[in-house]
């Protein structure tokens, strides 16, 4: 049975246009969400205050060498992470008001998929990762979510990469510096199209939201460390516009629209565990 979620006051939108990803970042000594755009918005971002909506402040993101299609965005120990629709993450860190590259675009893996458009279908082959200029190609990622804790171990998930083509989160394994995306360490989630994005509470609960094309739906999956025997529960069907971002912290979610334009519809709910 569906759980019953209450919609919470909250600001209906944010001048940020194209809300696509979310981070969760304490800036100026308060905790805040860090919302940013994608394609076509030049790195835009906005900082949301995650009680009132409010947004704090606005900018935009130096983007280094790879497209401004940032689809998926997730913080950890004081930085913020940001993957393209083609599978390249980049990393920034807050440097005084601003931001800045701690860390170059690079691929999550061999760069061995086509840059034509996807056709939201799982690629022929084992393929992850689609040129560094290109967006909506090869696996579409369109969410990013990473562990506060992670397992410990050489292979350890330690997050994932959301494939809006075939439906799928995608391991991600930590390799020195850089994660690396694993292709047979998936779980599958909803149809292919219907992805929107990942979340990691700050108790380490994933959370999945799918777009208007999957109902809005948001499920939990509980066992991801062991992605083989991992168990997807559908919790409720929440969002405004076409959502988009998902945030969660204890039994609060944040969901955010991407309707091609600003402002971004958002809304926060309550949803008992």
């Amino acid at each position: 049975m569906a759980t019953e979620c209450e919609k919470l006051p909250f600001a209906e939108s944010t001048p940020v246009p194209e809300a696509s990803g979310a981070g969760w970042l304490e800036i100026d000594g308060a905790l805040a969400l860090v919302v940013v755009s994608d394609s076509g918005n030049d790195g835009a971002y906005g900082i949301v205050d995650p009680e009132t909506g409010k947004t704090r402040e606005e900018g935009k993101l130096p983007l280094g060498k790879a497209s401004a299609d940032i689809e998926g965005v997730a913080a950890k120990a004081g930085l913020l992470y940001g993957v393209t629709s083609s599978g390249w993450m980049r990393v920034w860190k807050r440097a005084g008001t601003r931001f800045e590259l701690a860390q170059d675009a690079y691929p999550l893996g061999p760069v061995d998929l086509s840059d034509k458009k996807s056709k939201l279908s799982a690629p022929d082959g084992k393929g992850m990762v689609c040129g560094a200029k290109v967006g909506n190609c090869g696996r579409d990622y369109e969410g990013l979510c990473l562990a506060n804790k992670p397992p410990a171990g050489e292979h350890a998930c330690v997050g994932f990469v959301a494939s809006r083509a075939d439906g799928h989160l995608y391991c991600l394994e930590q390799s020195g510096t850089e994660l690396r995306v694993i292709h047979d360490k998936a779980i599958a989630i909803g149809k292919s199209g219907t992805l929107a994005d990942c979340a990691f509470s700050d108790e380490d609960r994933l959370l999945v939201g799918a777009n208007l094309f999957g109902t809005d739906q948001v499920v939990v999956v509980t066992g991801w460390t062991d992605p083989a025997t991992a168990k997807v529960t559908p919790l409720a069907p929440i969002g405004v516009g076409f959502p988009e971002v998902i945030a969660a912290r204890g039994d609060l979610i944040w969901r955010m629209s991407d309707t091609g334009g600003a402002p971004s519809l958002m809304a926060r709910y309550r949803c008992p565990k």
